[in-house]
């Protein structure tokens, strides 16, 4: 196969991902307003969740099990080595000759643009502008602090507030890496690491340090996020992955 059929055929797949993007950026706003609409009407289910995990004399108790905050530490830890490894096969260096199937720079350029994007910048101006105090802060769990709902601005929190859960979103970038899989192993890789995006969000509920609202709209918020951002690297891919090309034969 020429580097012409080859330069066709990415453009080619590049165009059905950006299709299938398309498609599925409707979907993910309308799912986002519709949970956030579910938990402004009904607030309580936060409460009543988080009140599941708290007891009056020890408070919300198991974010001082040894597991659980294990399982905590290595939701913090896994973006980290995602983000070191990604950066360490973008940019040219002599260990990329190594490897037979080097990952599209496209996409590593992705998960990295991702990760600062969402988890990073997104999520800590979204504290900021809603300040909504976390759980154990609030007069209902012991706290000095008043109850908010989801997306309701207020004071309650001026730094590191509740709404939306950044850990939840690290969390749930560790799916777009579903973008180096093969199509017959996607369905595969979302089922098996959603599941432990899942319980790495959900801890943050149990810890009392999150609602189940911050966390669930904080997946949708990033679910949004992906698909917007993956149409972009998508429809760019041949420019992107020949400038890094370039730039290592010029190395």
């Amino acid at each position: 196969m020429s580097v012409t059929d080859l330069n066709h055929l990415q453009k080619a797949i590049s165009k059905t991902v950006e299709d299938k993007s398309c498609r599925l950026l409707p979907q993910a706003l309308i799912l986002l307003g519709f949970v956030s609409l579910l938990f402004a009407a009904m607030p309580e289910l936060d409460l009543i969740v988080s009140r599941f995990f708290w007891d009056p004399a020890a408070g919300f108790g198991l974010k001082e099990n040894s597991f659980l905050v294990a399982f905590r530490d290595a939701n913090r830890f896994l973006p980290w080595v995602v983000l070191g490894i990604a950066t360490t096969l973008l940019i040219p260096n002599p260990f990329l000759r190594i490897l037979k199937y080097p990952p599209a720079p496209h996409k590593l350029l992705f998960v990295l643009t991702f990760f600062a994007a969402g988890p990073g910048l997104g999520v800590h101006l979204i504290k900021m502008l809603v300040g909504r105090a976390r759980p154990q802060a609030l007069e209902e769990f012991g706290g000095r602090s008043f109850f908010t709902p989801p997306w309701e601005l207020t004071d309650q929190c001026v730094r590191n507030c509740s709404f939306i859960s950044g850990e939840a979103a690290s969390a749930f970038a560790l799916l777009t890496l579903v973008v180096f899989m093969k199509p017959r192993y996607s369905t595969l890789y979302l089922g098996a690491v959603g599941i432990v995006a899942a319980a790495f969000s959900f801890n943050r509920v149990v810890f009392g340090s999150h609602f189940l609202s911050d966390v669930v709209i904080a997946w949708n918020v990033m679910f949004a996020l992906a698909v917007l951002l993956w149409r972009s690297f998508s429809r760019n891919a041949p420019r992107i992955d020949a400038f890094f090309v370039r730039e290592s034969r010029l190395r």
